[in-house]
């Protein structure tokens, strides 16, 4: 029996004072192909798996069907690369795939349902977003958005404030490349970095809002160290793990914090904008990071996903240079961040 008949999806779809529930907006809108994708999958895995997701993505509660959905997703990335899911996992919710060399690793998938942005707040940082975009500036500027009170937001303050500290930089009267601002609703911190504005292209490198920022890092490396710990304090000897962290929305993170979590600052970096001719050089030990400790090499790499707004879900994986088994780059079908030289303790990565 198929998991998502099309009578069940159009009751889904149908259900009355279930705006909230991410399996009605699935099932009533773009997104509707994606569980038929998961349809298919169901049908392929083993019974263990089957029996675990047959009442986890049929589920109106966000809770347990994200959780479902996040696993289902999760693996799929794998077995468009020729995986099988053949069993689940204890102690925690995680799934044994086995691939035809006879390799076989454990999926641990971390579900983070985040709540939708407040649109009025998404505007007026746009809107601030525009403004130092076209600031007259010769390198690119980061911006922390450290607090957002809703209010009615007046971009003119803060493009005062920046033109009158890029003209004190431009004089040579400013320590340093950071600048703040701060009134009763809003508190804002600057960066100048080194990179170079080319033609263009607007002034603004990232912007890292509250609601996906620092608080967001701090709890996925939370419940990250928890849940790994957890897990491999139990798992047999010799195992290898993919831990996937999805969100229900964008995770819109700085490519350069999420780098930083697992594997720390680069010593050197080569970023001309194209991202096929990025490097970034790691050394083990350099820095706190979560591929640089000896306890976790057991972890072959990470895996996140997020659901673009009418995308459906997106993958970037993130490979452990220092595993003690190795991810090869066919190994799941997403974009990854792969070992380009390994000389000792040293690694160049890059994006595959």
């Amino acid at each position: 029996m198929p998991l998502y008949s099309e009578t069940l999806l159009n009751n889904f779809a149908s259900a009355k004072g279930c705006a909230d529930s991410i399996l009605q907006q699935m099932a009533a809108g773009p997104e509707r192909g994606i569980l038929n994708h998961l349809g298919i999958l169901y049908d392929n895995v083993a019974e263990p798996v089957q029996d675990r997701w047959k009442t986890s993505l049929v589920n109106m509660d966000n809770r347990r069907f994200f959780q479902g959905y996040a696993e289902a997703v999760s693996a799929a990335f794998f077995t468009r690369s020729g995986w099988s899911v053949v069993d689940v996992c204890h102690p925690k919710p995680c799934l044994v795939l086995r691939h035809p060399d006879g390799r076989e690793l454990r999926l641990v998938t971390l579900a983070f349902l985040q709540p939708d942005p407040d649109p009025s707040a998404r505007v007026a940082l746009e809107t601030l977003a525009r403004v130092v975009n076209r600031a007259d500036t010769d390198h690119r500027i980061t911006i922390l958005v450290r607090k957002w009170t809703p209010h009615e937001f007046n971009p003119e303050p803060v493009r005062r404030c920046i033109d009158i500290w890029l003209d004190a930089i431009a004089n040579k009267e400013w320590r340093g490349r950071y600048a703040t601002y701060e009134d009763d609703y809003i508190s804002l911190e600057f960066t100048r970095t080194d990179t170079v504005v080319n033609d263009g292209e607007g002034a603004v490198a990232f912007l890292i809002a509250p609601e996906n920022g620092l608080r967001t890092m701090e709890v996925i490396e939370t419940r990250l160290v928890y849940e790994l710990d957890t897990m491999l304090a139990n798992a047999p000897k010799n195992t290898q793990v993919v831990v996937s962290l999805v969100t229900n929305t964008s995770w819109t993170l700085p490519p350069g914090t999420v780098r930083s979590l697992f594997y720390g600052r680069p010593i050197w970096q080569v970023a001309n904008g194209h991202r096929s001719d990025q490097r970034f050089g790691f050394e083990l030990g350099s820095d706190p990071a979560l591929f640089h400790e000896a306890h976790y090499s057991a972890i072959s790499g990470t895996l996140m996903v997020d659901r673009p707004e009418e995308r459906g879900p997106c993958g970037r994986a993130y490979f452990n240079p220092w595993a003690s088994h190795q991810l090869q780059a066919t190994d799941i079908a997403c974009a990854a961040f792969i070992s380009d030289q390994a000389e000792a303790d040293f690694r160049v990565m890059r994006w595959d």
